[in-house]
């Protein structure tokens, strides 16, 4: 969709620029709209998880140096991120801005469905990065869908 709304612009500056009339027509499948957020939801989930568990990396090493039997006090969780946590900080590192670049793909889904509707969601950016932040699927397809 976002592909498409960018190639209606281009089309409607050139076609300006040249003082040539062209209508555009389409029409938007709400059906894609939900296919993109099953596509981004799942890689998002993880880039979200993945950064919240670096942050915990720091007071769990606090933890593991002064208990004794850090193992006895640890959730299997907090285990797992102690374990593996330079893999995690390592890979978080390496993508540094892959949270942004799918905030940014949802950001611009939202606003070109506004724009092939006729609207302007600008003022929807606020709500839609709150609910990408719980990342929860249901909350993200009923905003899409108001």
């Amino acid at each position: 969709m976002s592909t498409v709304s960018v190639l209606r612009e281009v089309l409607s500056k050139e076609t300006a620029l040249k003082k040539v009339a062209v209508k555009i027509t389409h029409e938007l499948d709400e059906a894609s709209v939900e296919h993109m957020l099953r596509i981004i939801h799942p890689r998002l989930e993880a880039q979200i998880m993945l950064a919240k568990n670096v942050q915990l990396v720091e007071g769990l090493q606090e933890i593991e140096i002064h208990e004794q039997n850090p193992s006895s006090c640890l959730s299997p969780q907090c285990q797992y991120i102690l374990e593996n946590a330079t893999a995690m900080q390592e890979e978080l590192k390496q993508q540094p801005a892959m949270i942004e670049r799918l905030y940014a793909l949802v950001t611009d889904l939202l606003i070109d469905r506004a724009s092939f509707k006729g609207e302007n969601a600008q003022s929807k950016v606020a709500q839609l990065m709150e609910l990408l932040d719980n990342c929860d699927f249901d909350s993200l397809i009923s905003f899409f869908h108001s």
